[in-house]
């Protein structure tokens, strides 16, 4: 055999041997810690909570805090022959039992009856069973005795990942200690700490994006930090580990969304392809996309409370934008759609299929055939029909920007010339009547930011197959929509730096919708009208900033987008409030009111 030992894995090698080591679980060593000091150190301990969090490097060390030479204490010296022998190899008053592979009823007796002999080196018997739920009912049975009266000198640790599989008889014999995930700051400093322990260079992103990979796991972490130094010679960089995890490359995730958000479905495509073409898992893509809805659900249900995200400043500013493009009841709606296709991934052969499907669903309301999608395309039929939520009038616009209120027979007569009487349409034809009504006379509830026909995918426009229309040939060959919509956070950002708050401020929650090579069409989050008429007064700023990111000045088109499902949460419309002149004149049209001489 050779003389040189054998390579260590770092999360081995850096497993906390003493109370101060353990990381992101202080509830848990600060109890410990009393109760050494106290004397009341409970008989049996049940550790449960997620993989890789310290359960079992805890147990170990709750066994040298009562072996130690000077113990029990609270501070295990870690150079006793009690400690060394517990480090170094197998320690004979120290015992770890998996339970997945000792969980039968004759282990259990055995461990029954080897509990009552006296302790061969240290001062007490520590048994520590692993993976705890997996023992047999008959070997529960066989351990209640020894658990409700323990013989002297003799402590049980119980780790488990399933606390609700252990039976209640045993909990309840138990200091119970529930281990928490670990947080990613406390993950990405654990692991810059180890790198410069085994002077391995690396990026602060670079940790934090291992942290989250590793899902609140220190041994995770460390077993990822072992695999990217090796694949980056001893320099590890976010394509390093996007590389070793096959991940998304860039802003997948925030791509996708904003393709969602519009109704992109040939974007969807595009990004599904990429991702396949680069031989990324498309379940582990799905679970993905799955945490970054869930995300923007929770910074659209709160806003103004980055502790709801596990994520960094930069990348919370990002979601809170990007919330702003959808309802609630939207995201709800694309959230369910990814449950179900993880759910049906599990079975399917065609897991592309499953995740497209669950995408197109989730972007083109028409295609869900779910009450959901339903109540969605009736919402749309109502919106295009100039009928608001809750009333039963229809809101036409006049030549003159007036409204006029229809009700009753007249409904039809509000929107469009009378037809001829003749069987009943079903909900296709009338909505692609209403559709085309809308493309024609122009009228409808978006706001559109130029007098010309919009270019591209119309927000609230559906086509039979569900993608976008073929737009115009490009002038600049390099620049399409797929690269405007990657590159757009730098080019708000650069509006910051410019110190054009107006733009920023109207510009961060947009999406670029279409860009033929002439117009680019920008799609607004619903209730952003007054933005629309902000970006259109400054468009000669917005080209100039826009040609110095990306190299063209394309005209603007800009559409207030509206929600594709009515939310439980009340849009909060961006209009400034009418003139004096205009409530007068709203007054006297609904009311009948007239104004008194002031004198």
């Amino acid at each position: 055999m050779a003389d040189e030992p054998s390579y260590q894995s770092l999360y081995r090698k850096y497993r906390p041997q003493a109370p101060d080591e353990v990381v992101g679980q202080d509830h848990v060593i600060r109890a410990l810690v009393g109760a050494v000091r106290e004397g009341r150190l409970s008989h049996a301990f049940l550790f449960c909570g997620p993989r890789g969090t310290g359960k079992t490097s805890t147990a170990r060390i709750l066994a040298k805090m009562v072996n130690c030479v000077n113990g029990p204490t609270a501070e295990p010296c870690g150079t006793c022959v009690q400690l060394v022998a517990n480090r170094e190899g197998p320690h004979l008053d120290v015992v770890e039992l998996d339970a997945a592979s000792h969980g039968g009823v004759d282990d259990a007796r055995e461990l029954r009856e080897r509990a009552p002999t006296a302790p061969a080196m240290g001062r007490e018997k520590v048994y520590i069973l692993d993976e705890a739920q997996r023992l047999s009912r008959e070997a529960f049975d066989a351990l209640l005795k020894v658990f409700e009266e323990p013989p002297l000198g003799v402590r049980f640790v119980l780790a488990t990942t399933e606390p609700h599989k252990m039976p209640a008889t045993i909990v309840s014999r138990c200091q119970r200690f529930d281990f928490r995930r670990i947080s990613t700051d406390v993950l990405a400093d654990l692991v810059e700490r180890v790198a410069k322990e085994e002077e391995i260079g690396i990026q602060r992103p670079a940790a934090e994006l291992i942290a989250r990979v590793a899902e609140g796991s220190a041994r995770e972490a460390e077993k990822l930090l072992d695999q990217t130094a090796l694949l980056g010679a001893g320099e590890v960089t976010e394509e390093t580990v996007l590389t070793l995890l096959g991940a998304p490359q860039g802003d997948a995730m925030f791509e996708l969304a904003d393709s969602v958000a519009i109704g992109d479905a040939r974007s969807v495509f595009e990004v599904v392809e990429r991702l396949v073409q680069e031989g990324n898992d498309l379940r582990h893509f799905t679970g993905q996309a799955l945490g970054h809805f869930r995300d923007l659900l929770l910074v659209r249900s709160a806003p103004g409370e980055p502790a709801v995200t596990d994520a960094t400043a930069e990348v919370h500013q990002r979601l809170a934008a990007q919330a702003a493009k959808f309802t609630t009841a939207e995201l709800s709606r694309v959230l369910s759609l990814l449950v179900a296709a993880q759910t049906d991934m599990r079975w399917t052969t065609s897991p592309r299929l499953t995740l497209e499907l669950a995408l197109v669903r989730a972007t083109i309301p028409e295609a869900d055939p779910t009450p959901a999608g339903l109540a969605s395309r009736i919402e749309r039929l109502e919106r295009l029909a100039g009928v608001q939520a809750g009333r039963s009038e229809v809101v036409a616009s006049g030549p003159e920007g007036s409204t006029a209120r229809e009700g009753g027979a007249d409904r039809q007569a509000a929107k469009e010339p009378t037809a001829p009487e003749g069987p009943p349409e079903d909900a296709d034809a009338a909505e692609r009547r209403a559709v085309a009504a809308e493309r024609g006379v122009g009228r409808g509830l978006a706001t559109r930011g130029s007098d010309g026909p919009t270019h591209g995918r119309s927000v609230d426009s559906v086509d039979s197959v569900g993608v976008a229309p073929a737009a115009h040939a490009p002038s600049a060959a390099s620049l399409d929509i797929s690269a405007i919509r990657r590159s757009w956070p730098q080019f708000v950002a650069r509006l910051a730096e410019l110190r054009k708050m107006v733009l920023f401020g109207s510009l961060e929650s947009v999406t670029p919708a279409a860009y033929d090579g002439q117009t680019l069409e920008l799609a607004f989050p619903p209730g952003r009208r007054f933005a629309v008429q902000k970006v259109r007064s400054k468009e000669d700023e917005f080209r100039e900033v826009f040609a110095e990111v990306f190299g063209v000045q394309p005209a603007i088109n800009c559409v207030a987008r509206e929600a594709a499902v009515d939310g439980p949460m009340v849009e909060i419309d961006d209009e400034p409030p009418p003139s004096r002149d205009d409530a007068v004149a709203r007054l006297k049209a609904e009311l009948g009111a007239e104004i008194e001489d002031e004198a």
